[in-house]
């Protein structure tokens, strides 16, 4: 099969499809946009293979049934997405009516210059981040797990240091199995090679989704100056350029080395985690159901084992900040379910591992 065709596919897997598997877990906002539901898609993927992934590892199931497994419950979400999409879409009574609905003459004057500048400097950098691929010492694992999973049709039992099975679980990392995410897409994607996953088509959507959660912020803070929200957004992407002065903070991990699932933590996942907090936690009549709260926190257990104690802690804060604004036990109790998962994988860590 062509690379350009794989390419295709990978595009299918991470765009079209998060942005339909969205569609069903937005129910509870209405409207919403396509950027919420390719957000709320990407919180679905992670949520699905972190909990099939794990009962296989343990399970010791071969790579091809978790491939065949994950790609069955996105799609179906997907087409779950689009039906409901299509049902509830509004009808014209005209073509042309249809056509001034979704589209005027006039609509491109209203988009702000500044958007549009913070637009071209975005898509540099996605170039940029495919073009001057990073060769990171942390791919040796990172990415040699992905590698060797696929070659060995395995889950995380075969060393990618030295290609011997594992004598006891790798206890770092098994609970965050982001790299055995890596493998699957690219299985699906008609076995394109996880190298040129990671460094060619994961920089590209992740650096896209990163922007796409600030918007939203700007949206937040500026929803009745568009001008505001570009310059948000230009302000944004020129900081993150000029973000290399350590190589610790979410700025570089962001520019450098977007496909490791520590630096999808730190620059995508965190990020979006607050914007659910303000929106679920902070508001009186929630924008978004807790089931996003609580996939979210599932997300960031699967991405570094540094998720499982970073996002309860980040969705602690605002929980305990909404109890202090709305005394309002049941949403407390809400909020603290949706942190259990990473609870959980947090006591498992200490006392089996």
């Amino acid at each position: 099969m062509s690379f350009a065709l794989k390419g295709l596919l990978a595009g299918f897997w991470l765009l079209l499809v998060p942005t339909a598997a969205g569609v069903p877990f937005l129910r509870k906002k209405s409207p919403f946009s396509l950027a919420e539901s390719f957000l709320a898609g990407y919180l679905f993927l992670f949520s699905a293979a972190e909990l099939l992934t794990l009962p296989m590892i343990y399970l010791d199931q071969p790579l091809h049934r978790l491939t065949v497994c994950y790609g069955t419950v996105t799609l179906l979400t997907a087409a779950a997405g689009v039906i409901l999409t299509v049902r509830d879409a509004p009808v014209s009574d005209t073509t042309e009516k249809r056509g001034s609905r979704l589209f005027t003459p006039g609509a491109l004057r209203h988009i702000s210059p500044f958007l549009i500048a913070a637009v071209i400097i975005i898509l540099i950098q996605i170039c940029a981040v495919i073009v001057f691929a990073h060769n990171d010492a942390d791919d040796a694992f990172y990415v040699a797990t992905a590698v060797t999973d696929v070659e060995t049709d395995t889950i995380f039992s075969t060393n990618a240091y030295t290609g011997l099975p594992y004598r006891v679980p790798y206890r770092r990392y098994i609970l965050s199995p982001f790299p055995v995410f890596l493998a699957v897409v690219s299985q699906l994607s008609a076995g394109l090679h996880p190298a040129i996953m990671a460094h060619t088509v994961f920089p590209a959507v992740f650096l896209f989704a990163v922007y796409v959660v600030l918007y939203q912020f700007a949206r937040r803070w500026f929803p009745d100056d568009a001008d505001a929200r570009g310059i948000f957004l230009f302000l944004a992407a020129v900081l993150s350029w000029f973000s290399a002065y350590s190589v610790y903070n979410s700025g570089s991990f962001q520019m450098v080395r977007l496909w490791q699932g520590k630096a999808v933590l730190a620059s995508f996942m965190l990020p979006l985690l607050i914007h659910l907090s303000f929106s679920i936690t902070m508001e009186e009549h929630p924008r978004y159901s807790w089931l996003l709260f609580g996939m979210a926190n599932l997300s960031g257990c699967l991405l570094s084992s540094m998720g499982i104690i970073l996002t309860p802690l980040v969705m602690g804060l605002f929980v305990f900040a909404g109890l202090l604004r709305f005394r309002s036990f049941k949403r407390t109790a809400l909020g603290l379910l949706c942190c259990l998962p990473s609870v959980l994988l947090g006591l498992f860590y200490v006392l089996v591992l």
